[in-house]
């Protein structure tokens, strides 16, 4: 099943100061890169990482491997980027978003999360930690063409609650959404 994984990483940032896509661990790589590899690393075949706030500082930025989908309509709200992402592969059987800040997922976790969805793919798929909503979602493509039709800021997260699956891993950092300076300083530590 070709399924897309889509990096969401066109908002401002403004609790960070900085573009979080373009924050760089002891590695050195933008934390974009680092999330696309992730993604391509349990399996999604395309990756693309979806910009908006300042786009041509952070596509310069980035390794020249990755492919970047511009979301004009960023300011809007995240569901412009996820409509932004469907839009730019229309023939994909499905969809994994990962936000920029959701870091340090595992690549084991994106392979159970696309078995998941093989053995059911028609659902959506959102994977839990010990009964906790993930910040990972998997949308089959007939569903992705309902999403199309939200509103700029609909809260997905609202929309796939009651539609979606969930499947329990053992990955705490699908929990993380690094915000703050403080926050990245401290998963820099560990």
């Amino acid at each position: 099943m070709k399924t897309v994984g889509i990096v969401l990483a066109a908002g401002e940032s403004r609790r960070m100061g900085s573009p979080k896509a373009l924050l760089r661990g002891t590695d050195g790589v933008p934390l974009a890169a680092k999330q696309a590899e992730i993604l391509r690393a349990g399996g999604c075949d395309p990756v693309a990482i979806v910009l908006g706030s300042e786009i041509e500082r952070i596509r310069a930025e980035l390794p020249r491997e990755w492919t970047t989908v511009e979301n004009p309509r960023w300011a809007q709200g995240r569901a412009s980027s996820l409509q932004a992402g469907i839009g730019a592969y229309p023939d994909a059987e499905g969809f994994l978003f990962l936000p920029v800040d959701a870091v340090g997922a595992r690549p084991a976790t994106i392979r159970a999360t696309l078995a998941a969805a093989a053995s059911e793919p028609t659902a959506i798929w959102r994977p839990t930690h010990r009964g906790q909503k993930g910040n990972l979602l998997w949308v089959p493509r007939a569903v992705a063409a309902a999403l199309l039709r939200l509103p700029a800021d609909a809260r997905v997260d609202e929309w796939a609650r009651s539609q979606a699956r969930e499947l329990d891993v053992d990955d705490p950092a699908i929990l993380r959404n690094v915000n703050t300076p403080e926050e990245w300083a401290a998963l820099a530590m560990r």
